[in-house]
C-alpha cells in the first residue's frame, strides 16, 4: 500500500474497515488482517454491492480430487500470498483505501491498497484470472504446465500428477518456471515419490517438510477436515470438535452440522445422520436459541462423541489407473429408505494383460457417493456418475459402464427401471457427445427492449 497524496484525498473513494484475526490452527501466519468490503456506508451500500464477482474459472473441488486420484505419482504445492501478487488497476485503488498508523502516538494517515485484497467479492476471480492469463501468455514456452493451470489448481493450491518420476521432475520445472513469469512463487512442494521429495527439499531448504495437505473449500475451521497423508498416500479425516458449551441450541447444532466436510461422499452414512438431526429439529418446532427435546439432545451428544472415530478412516488416493489399462469399469449402486436415499460409485480397473488392479479385496476402488433426504435418486445419481466419468476419462483408457443395481423395493421399482433405460441411452448416445452443447449450436434471436428475461447470478442462493 502507499500513502494517499493530499491532493488525491478528495477523489471519489471507498474506505475499508479492517481488523486482525488470530488462527491458532495455522502453522504459519497465525495473525492475519481481514478487510470488510461488505460494510455499508451511510447510503446503505457497500463496495461488494457494486462489484462484479466474475464467473467461476476453476473446477469443482470434487472434480479436481477425482482427477488427481488418476495419477500414480502426485505433486502438490501452493502459491505464496496469491492475492498480493496481483496488481489492481491504478484507477481502482481508491476503492481500497484504509486508515492506519503504526502506533497510537502517530497521526492517522490515509493509504490505498495496490493489490487484490481479501474481503472483496471479486478477489477470487481476479486472482485466478491472472493465473490463467500467465498460462495463456507463456503456453508456447511451457506447454505441459500451461494446460495444468486451468485444470489442476483450486485457488492457490496445486494438485497434479503424472505417470513416472521423470515426468514429475519435468512438470515441477515447467510449473515453477511458468508461474515465475507472472510473479507467482510456488512453495510447500510435496509428493508421494521419495525421489521427487528429495529434490523438493534440496530446492526449498529452510521450509518445513510438508507431510500433509489439508483439503478445504474456504478458510472456515471445519469440524471434519479432509487430509492427504503423504507418507501413506491416503486420505484421512481429522476431527476438530469445538468445546461443548451449554445450552445446546438448535442454532449451535445446525452450525456444527454445516461444518461437516465431505466433498466426495466418502462418509455419507455419517453426514446423512447429521442431516436427520436438522430434520428432527424442524419437525419438533424448536426455536433457534431454544434447547431441543431431551431425546434429540441425548442422540446429538452420542453422535458428537462418536465423530472422533472418523480419525480411523483412510482411503487410498490412487485409483490404480494407468495409460495402458485394457478396461476401466464404473459400477453404480443405488438404494433408498423412508428416511434417505443414496448412490455410490466404484471403479474396477483391468490391465491389458487381464490382471485386476485393486486396493481392496473385492477388486474395486471407491470413487464417490451422494446422499440426500427422502428424494428420488434418478437426477442426483446420474449427474454424479456423469461428472465422475468425465474426470476419470482423462486417463485415456477404454470404458465399460455397469448400470446401477435395481433396488428391490416396491415404491422405487418403476424409478429403477426408468434409470436403467436412462443408463442405456446415456452410455450409447450421450457419452459420445459430452462436449456438445445443443443450445449454443442453435441460433437464437437477441433480446430486445420489452422482452422479459431471467438473469441468474452465480453467487446468489438457489431460487433468488
Amino acid at each position: 500500500m502507499v500513502i494517499v497524496p493530499g491532493v488525491e484525498k478528495t477523489n471519489q473513494s471507498v474506505y475499508l474497515p479492517h481488523h486482525a484475526v488470530t488462527r491458532e490452527d495455522k502453522s504459519t501466519s497465525k495473525v492475519r488482517v481481514v478487510f470488510d468490503a461488505s460494510c455499508k456506508n451511510g447510503n446503505d451500500i457497500s463496495l461488494n454491492d457494486n462489484l462484479m464477482t466474475g464467473p467461476t474459472l476453476q473446477p469443482e473441488l470434487r472434480h479436481l480430487i477425482t482427477s488427481w486420484r488418476n495419477h500414480p505419482v502426485c505433486l502438490i504445492a501452493d502459491i505464496v500470498k496469491m492475492y498480493r501478487m496481483v496488481r489492481v488497476a491504478e484507477e481502482d485503488c481508491d476503492c481500497q483505501r484504509i486508515l492506519w498508523r503504526d502506533n497510537c502516538e502517530e497521526e492517522i494517515r490515509d493509504y490505498k491498497l495496490l493489490t487484490v485484497t481479501f474481503g472483496t467479492s471479486s478477489a477470487p476471480y481476479l486472482a485466478v484470472k491472472a493465473l490463467n492469463q500467465v498460462a495463456i501468455d507463456h503456453k508456447d514456452k511451457y506447454p505441459t504446465a500451461a494446460k495444468r493451470v486451468a485444470t489442476d489448481f483450486y485457488m492457490d493450491d496445486l494438485m497434479t500428477g503424472c505417470q513416472t518420476v521423470q515426468e514429475g521432475i519435468n512438470l515441477y520445472k515447467e510449473m515453477d518456471g511458468l508461474l515465475r513469469e507472472g510473479g507467482f512463487t510456488l512453495h510447500k512442494w510435496s509428493s508421494n515419490s521419495e525421489e521427487l521429495l528429495r529434490m523438493f527439499n534440496e530446492n526449498q531448504k529452510g521450509e518445513k517438510e510438508n507431510k500433509h495437505l489439508d483439503i478445504k473449500l474456504d478458510n472456515i475451521v471445519k469440524i471434519l477436515g479432509l487430509t492427504w497423508n503423504r507418507s501413506r498416500d491416503e486420505f484421512q479425516y481429522s476431527v476438530k470438535l469445538p468445546p461443548l458449551s451449554e445450552p445446546v441450541t438448535k442454532r449451535r447444532i445446525i452450525s456444527d452440522v454445516s461444518r461437516l466436510f465431505d466433498p466426495l461422499g466418502w462418509i455419507a452414512p455419517c453426514v446423512i445422520k447429521a442431516k436427520v438431526f436438522i430434520q428432527k429439529l424442524w419437525i419438533a418446532g424448536t426455536e433457534w436459541d431454544e434447547e431441543p427435546p431431551q431425546k434429540i439432545l441425548e442422540d446429538w451428544y452420542t453422535y458428537r462423541t462418536e465423530l472422533d472415530h472418523l480419525t480411523k478412516f483412510h482411503m487410498p488416493r490412487w485409483l490404480c489407473t494407468t495409460l495402458d489399462d485394457g478396461l476401466v469399469e464404473l459400477h453404480g449402486f443405488s438404494d433408498a429408505s423412508n428416511i434417505a436415499y443414496a448412490a455410490v460409485v466404484y471403479l474396477r480397473v483391468v490391465s491389458a494383460s487381464g490382471n485386476v488392479h485393486l486396493y481392496s479385496d473385492n477388486g474395486t476402488n471407491f470413487v464417490g457417493a451422494s446422499r440426500e433426504l427422502r428424494e428420488l435418486f434418478n437426477a442426483e445419481g446420474s449427474t454424479m456418475i456423469a461428472e465422475i466419468s468425465s474426470e476419470l476419462a482423462t486417463v485415456g483408457t477404454s470404458w465399460h459402464f455397469i448400470p446401477p443395481r435395481a433396488p428391490n423395493f416396491g415404491g422405487l421399482w418403476e424409478a429403477s427401471r426408468m434409470l436403467q433405460d436412462f443408463w442405456r441411452r446415456w452410455s450409447q448416445e450421450y457419452l459420445s457427445s459430452l462436449l456438445h452443447r445443443y443450445k449454443w449450436g442453435k441460433q437464437t434471436p437477441e433480446a430486445e427492449v420489452g422482452d422479459v428475461v431471467l438473469v441468474n447470478e452465480d453467487d446468489l442462493p438457489p431460487m433468488f
